[in-house]
């Protein structure tokens, strides 16, 4: 259970509404026209990127890999950077330890991705896709220009609430929501039609580009569905998207690449699969782990369990857990102390005086708790919400929420019950046993096929479609011996 997505917006400073606009313009150095930056000059981003760089690693749970790795996944980046518009910037390549698929490019040539997106790539030349793409970001100073919109938009509507309803949610009061901010579609556009650009010229497949778009797309695909969404959702251009890809983007980039001759493309599938065999897939043991419909987290040695039925989702901030209907299950850590009782706590620091009902005190499994129930407007109508707080021996403060739609909540008493009743804390033992999932390469045998592989696989659903997704193999396809493909399998002690 730290926040993820394109954090090139997240470091550019406010601007007052009084700044004079004359003279604030720059040279976008990859098409060689003239942008509004507010005055945002090359040297004030790198500036930025510098003072972030440290903020971004920590953010995102510290740097991941081996030296061997790092230094690979850089001289991939040099290479691509030193085709583009600016070849002399001293670009910075760093591997995050997330496990969510993404990349971004903060201002100055500071590139990040993660180790989750390493997972998903196929090849060396789809990795080279991801961070040319982020090396477009950087060359046609799409935050420079970002900022000069801010500015623009300050100018012209102060005040604005982003959301759009003036008023923060019931759920927003309770702690449990945040934004994420992205580039524009034509911002994705342009880093995309840069990225060809500089694949073809580094004589990396154009056509990689596309390749892991459709991955990103099927991945997004999967997790709509195991939330209960419409996995047609993703297909609408998202701009708080941490890395949109609909089917638009990836049949445009396509077409790109189709465009461009490349004689003997470089792919280095082979080369890409021996450096990240071994490598942490999912979350690491300060995140904590999914497993089925447990999660068990060794670092701060908690568990709980949801009911059957539902999917769970670790991220940065919490835990999150969807039902077959509207049911929500929320999971997080009070960040700040309190010295009081649990009922105390969730009756007057954390509900803040909302009405609650059947507040009560609790021992769950030797901890000091306390829950209550209570009524929440939201965008999508009232929900039903029962609270539940819990203090460890280590005066953390852990909380559930439970949410379900008015006629679904009787139905679901029982079960939130038990599940509220599950948390307990682990012993140093059980704590000790519990190890991440890793990635291994594993070569296709003449008896194997897309089911028996995926069945090796340590996950309790979805096992066929996530091996499908995670090796970009397309419905119906059928597998040849001798193949490399990627495995998850539990942790044998050996890893990067």
């Amino acid at each position: 259970m730290k926040a993820a997505g394109y954090a090139f917006a997240l470091c550019l400073a406010a601007t007052a509404p009084a700044l004079p606009l004359g003279g604030c313009t720059g040279t976008d150095p990859a098409t060689g026209s003239r942008i509004f930056t507010a005055g945002m000059s090359p040297e004030r981003e790198a500036s930025i990127g510098r003072a972030n760089h440290p903020k971004f690693v920590k953010m995102f749970g510290g740097e991941y890999g081996s030296r061997e790795l790092k230094e690979y996944i850089a001289s991939i980046g040099r290479f691509l950077a030193s085709t583009s518009e600016l070849p002399d910037l001293e670009f910075t390549f760093t591997i995050l330890n997330s496990p969510t698929a993404n990349a971004f490019a903060a201002p100055g040539g500071y590139i990040y991705l993660t180790r989750g997106l390493l997972t998903l790539a196929n090849d060396e030349a789809e990795i080279a896709a991801v961070l040319a793409h982020e090396i477009g970001h950087v060359t046609a100073r799409h935050g420079a220009r970002s900022h000069g919109r801010t500015v623009i938009a300050t100018i012209g509507m102060i005040g604005l609430n982003v959301l759009g309803s003036g008023r923060y949610d019931d759920l927003a009061r309770l702690g449990t929501t945040g934004a994420l901010r992205s580039f524009s579609r034509e911002h994705e556009h342009e880093a995309d039609r840069l990225a060809i650009r500089y694949l073809a010229r580094a004589g990396y497949d154009p056509g990689a580009m596309g390749r892991f778009l459709t991955r990103l797309r099927d991945s997004s695909r999967l997790d709509a569905k195991r939330r209960g969404a419409s996995p047609d959702a993703v297909d609408r251009f998202n701009y708080l998207a941490t890395h949109p890809a609909p089917i638009e983007r990836i049949g445009r980039a396509t077409r790109m690449a189709r465009a461009v001759n490349v004689n003997g493309p470089i792919t280095a599938r082979d080369i890409y699969f021996s450096k990240i065999s071994g490598i942490v897939f999912g979350d690491d043991r300060e995140q904590g782990f999914v497993r089925g419909r447990d999660f068990l987290h060794p670092a701060a040695r908690f568990a709980f369990r949801v009911p059957p039925g539902f999917s769970l989702f670790n991220s940065p901030d919490a835990v999150a857990a969807f039902g077959p209907a509207r049911e929500r299950i929320l999971f997080d850590q009070e960040q700040r102390r309190f010295a009081g009782s649990m009922i105390s706590y969730l009756r007057d620091f954390w509900a803040g005086g909302r009405r609650l009902a059947q507040l009560e005190a609790l021992r769950v499994n030797g901890v000091e708790a306390a829950t209550a129930t209570t009524r929440l407007r939201t965008r999508d109508g009232a929900l039903d919400a029962r609270l539940a707080a819990y203090r460890t021996p280590d005066q953390s403060i852990y909380r559930f929420i439970f949410l379900t739609p008015p006629d679904r909540t009787r139905a679901l008493s029982i079960a939130f019950r038990r599940a509220l009743r599950s948390f307990r804390v682990l012993t140093s033992e059980e704590a000790a046993r519990l190890k991440p999932y890793r990635l291994r390469i594993v070569t296709v045998g003449n008896r194997d096929s897309i089911e028996s592989l995926a069945h090796r696989q340590p996950f309790a659903d979805y096992r066929v479609e996530r091996f499908a997704v995670l090796n970009g193999i397309s419905p119906g396809a059928s597998l040849r011996p001798g193949t490399n493909l990627k495995l998850v399998v539990e942790d044998s002690g050996n890893g990067r």
